[in-house]
């Protein structure tokens, strides 16, 4: 593990467990404008405990640690930042492996085969607190949509007022219940009721697939 003093914009953690690998990203993020890596780990034990320690704007983790389950990693590393973000990069994206991961606190799930520049887009993007999922994921989570759910979905089913695309929009930003609340001036209890009827109305079954169904249907901009 190596650390920097220097700060930039976006302070980033990268958990890769193939040295050269890593080597590679920590020198092409840091080559990137606004963007720097604090620390980097090729254990998964290592990682959590440099997130504590340096409270970074996003981490970058390998879904394929060889020492520890990759969810239980995010999952780890979620406990330990009190507002960073984390994306998961994997080498395919499965029903399953997104939904757990989601599930867990990543905020992005991408995979390692991108380009550099879409990478360090990802990167910004997460660090920025949106919620960024690479269409082969967005598309994973779409296919796991019930027959049910899918079918509620349809063309006579009421539109969403202004103040659910404005709850939706910050949802799709990364945004949690007591942040939504403070951003509206409205009260957590309303946030959460909304969110329950956003989910009824779009016919899913979780926040998350609200920001699949969002990304996916063109809801937000």
């Amino acid at each position: 593990m190596e650390s920097t003093q220097e700060t930039k914009d976006v302070r980033a953690l990268v958990v890769q467990p193939h040295t050269l690998v890593r080597q590679g990203m920590v020198e092409m993020l840091d080559a990137a404008e606004g963007l720097q890596v604090i620390a980097h780990s090729g254990s998964a034990a290592e990682a959590v405990r440099l997130a504590g320690d340096f409270q970074p704007d996003v981490v970058i983790v390998d879904a394929d640690l060889p020492d520890e389950d990759g969810n239980d990693v995010v999952r780890a590393i979620r406990e330990q930042l009190h507002e960073g973000k984390i994306l998961v990069m994997a080498e395919r994206a499965t029903q399953s492996r997104v939904e757990r991961t989601l599930g867990d606190g990543a905020d992005g799930f991408t995979l390692k085969a991108i380009g550099v520049e879409e990478f360090l887009d990802t990167v910004t993007r997460v660090a920025r607190g949106e919620v960024v999922l690479h269409p082969e994921a967005a598309a994973a989570l779409a296919r796991s949509f019930s027959a049910m759910n899918r079918g509620n979905r349809s063309a006579g089913a009421p539109p969403l007022t202004p103040r659910q695309r404005e709850i939706v929009e910050l949802l799709v930003m990364g945004l949690q219940n007591k942040q939504i609340a403070r951003r509206l001036g409205i009260g957590v209890e309303t946030v959460k009721t909304h969110i329950s009827r956003i989910i009824e109305r779009l016919g899913v079954s979780s926040r998350t697939e609200v920001v699949v169904v969002a990304l996916r249907d063109g809801l937000v901009a």
